[in-house]
């Protein structure tokens, strides 16, 4: 029968394409033997024949047992291709297409809820005083709150996580809930735990847009509480226990499902230093200065080619340079483990550098501040090429006859994003008689603050007496400040030579170091060049709207 073929039986590779064709023709002529017998019809197998190829088109066979219904004498699959390879040199079966395999479709993210929204707690635990750990026993599979109308799954986790499990289970449940109402996200921790947790949302690139943050405050200053109105201070010791099946959380929880939700702004600061064998950042760890690789990863300081050192960050309340920032320096190195102490320890920092330091700085280390053209600049750190992002207007200036010309010599300089700074000083709104620039309008005095204008306000102190009779909270005795602007940016502020008699004069006493705070975390920059900061998003936060204020 395989004649009209011109083949011999030996010559079909066992398990070819040929083979299989072949038995389906066979076993379209009701053959019992699938290949062991040659009872067939030359007629039957002819390749005229339209019966058999129609026979062949509606059937399918395959039978991957039959080397077992055959007994031994049949040939593996294998065995028998590489016999025939050898025996047939001329005879070439063509291996059939491969079909396109489309990849399976991704299956659709399901929220881990056990009833109502599910509420993502990302955890500081160090925070006041290591008072923010117990939120951590929660149990892993989440916790159903429900009660006086609340109901939601709460989860846990700790934001210094390696595996960054909470962001991606924040990021699962905002795609399971792309058509109901943003994910809640708490932080649990101080101002620099929000500023952490807004940044690992940023690079797990969630949408924004789909999240709404809110707080428990446990930081010794939570001025992100204050202005989200949660409060300065976090829980109770003991508020959270287990043998009550963690119920301290439920008020919590139902202030969460109620309140607002508010714009607030995101900026984005990069700081240049300049390329020499001194130059570099350190930062206060175990109550000594030092940076390590840790400080490198955390706060993105790299190495330029031409040797200068370059670090970026995002803001959400403030960036400090000069007096505060040295106070926070040595609290960093006295820091308690509570937060009552924490506070003391910052009073007697304040009071030791008023009464035995050099006061007036800002005049001698900077050189002025520019407005630039932002409608390229993309990030902060660009803001540094000079030849690619120009100078539009001058803010200020400390070069004698140049204009505007910065007021005295302040002893710090603070960008605000927020109405407060150390826990609730709204040092903007208390400021509004004096300007820090000789030309500056009087408008500037009747400019209102709020967190999400897409505004950065920015005010110098004259004297450290000044600064720290804001902590009266009573004007016209605080509000000792002087308005620089109120403006969109972006802006580049510009720093003296190294060498500059005056910037020798304003740091000789601290060995060449200028001092800088980025949401209540303190720096020291050695040589800086330059200082860019830009808006960079606007996200939405979550506004206590209890008249009692947070539990």
């Amino acid at each position: 029968w395989l004649k009209p073929y011109g083949l011999q039986r030996e010559e079909i590779p066992w398990g070819s394409s040929l083979h299989r064709e072949m038995s389906l023709l066979c076993c379209s002529q009701d053959t019992t033997d699938w290949f062991g017998s040659q009872d067939f019809t030359t007629e039957s197998l002819s390749p005229n024949n339209q019966e058999t190829e129609n026979s062949n088109a509606e059937q399918q066979l395959y039978m991957p047992d039959l080397k077992a219904s055959q007994g031994p004498d049949v040939l593996d699959v294998k065995d028998a291709q590489e016999e025939a390879a050898v025996k047939t040199e001329d005879v070439k079966i063509e291996p059939a297409p491969e079909q396109a395999v489309a990849a399976p479709a991704p299956a659709p993210a399901v929220s881990k809820s056990k009833g109502g929204p599910v509420i993502i707690v990302l955890v500081n635990p160090k925070s006041g005083g290591n008072a923010a750990g117990p939120l951590l026993t929660l149990p892993k599979d989440g916790l159903l709150v429900e009660g006086d109308g609340a109901k939601a799954t709460i989860f846990s986790y700790p934001i210094a996580d390696p595996e960054k499990r909470g962001v991606k289970h924040l990021a699962e449940e905002v795609e399971a809930a792309k058509d109901k109402e943003p994910m809640r996200c708490i932080v649990a921790g101080g101002d620099g735990t929000v500023m952490w947790a807004i940044e690992e949302i940023f690079k797990a690139d969630i949408p924004i847009d789909r999240v709404w943050i809110g707080t428990m405050p446990f930081g010794t200053g939570n001025d992100f509480g204050n202005v989200t109105k949660w409060g300065v201070s976090g829980p109770p010791a003991g508020f959270l226990q287990e043998s009550n099946g963690f119920k301290g959380i439920n008020p919590y929880v139902q202030r969460w499902l109620r309140a607002d939700s508010h714009a607030y702004d995101i900026w984005e600061i990069s700081i240049k230093t300049r390329s020499s064998d001194k130059a570099g950042f350190k930062f206060i760890e175990d109550k000594e200065k030092k940076c390590t690789e840790q400080h490198i990863a955390r706060h993105h300081i790299k190495k330029l080619p031409d040797g200068s050192f370059e670090m970026s960050k995002f803001v959400c309340n403030y960036v400090g340079f000069g007096l505060d920032a040295r106070v926070g320096i040595g609290f960093d190195k006295l820091r308690a483990g509570h937060r009552i102490l924490n506070k003391a320890v910052y009073g007697y920092e304040g009071v030791k550098k008023l009464l035995f330091k050099k006061k007036g700085v800002i005049g001698h280390i900077m050189d002025g501040m520019h407005r630039l053209q932002g409608d390229n600049l993309q990030r902060a750190s660009d803001g540094h090429d000079r030849a690619a992002h120009a100078d539009v207007a001058s803010v200020f200036s400390t070069r004698p006859g140049s204009s505007p010309q910065l007021v005295g010599n302040p002893v710090g300089l603070l960008f605000l994003n927020i109405p407060s700074l150390a826990g609730g000083l709204d040092v903007w709104r208390w400021s509004d008689r004096k300007l820090g620039t000789a030309s500056a309008s009087q408008e500037l005095l009747s400019a209102k603050q709020d967190f999400g204008d897409g505004k950065l306000e920015c005010l110098t102190w004259r004297t450290g007496l000044g600064f720290y009779s804001e902590q009266v909270r009573a004007p016209p005795i605080s509000g000792q400040g002087h308005r620089i602007f109120s403006e969109h940016g972006p802006v580049r502020i510009s720093f003296k030579e190294p060498s500059d008699p005056e910037y020798i004069k304003g740091t000789d006493h601290c060995k060449g170091r200028t001092y800088m705070q980025v949401d209540g975390e303190f720096i020291i920059v050695h040589e800086p060049e330059s200082v860019v900061v830009k808006h960079h998003a606007t996200i939405t936060v979550l506004v206590n709207t209890d008249p009692a204020g947070c539990c």
